[in-house]
């Protein structure tokens, strides 16, 4: 699947742990993430991005990234048209690379993910 190969090329970025897509919804539709990840945990956080994010925009905070620091590790997710790109990496990861990494990722999304 190209969704698979396109969250993939996060991987080749040193520090990222792992990624998936969330519709606006909040359905995950896709994921690339280590198998530690529970899947129904996974799916937990997909809904709270999205809703997050809804909330954010519904109080006029319209961006096309944003980043969650926490503990050891930051997520970076980034809205496009389909939905949520988020990407889950260590501190020590180079965010500018990660970010242009994410874009192109995001732009080269298949329009036909679905939940």
């Amino acid at each position: 699947m190209i969704a698979d190969r396109l969250l993939g090329i996060l991987a080749d970025v040193e520090g990222v742990v792992g990624s998936f897509v969330v519709a606006p919804g909040g359905q995950l539709l896709t994921h690339s993430m280590p198998k530690r990840f529970d899947l129904f945990d996974l799916q937990l956080s997909a809904v709270r991005i999205a809703r997050v994010l809804a909330c954010s925009g519904a109080n006029g905070l319209r961006t096309e990234d944003g980043v969650f620091d926490f503990g050891d590790g930051k997520l970076l997710v980034r809205e496009f048209v389909r939905g949520y790109l988020c990407v889950l990496c260590d501190t020590a990861v180079n965010m500018r690379s990660l970010r242009l990494t994410a874009r192109l990722v995001a732009r080269s999304m298949p329009a036909e993910l679905t939940p």
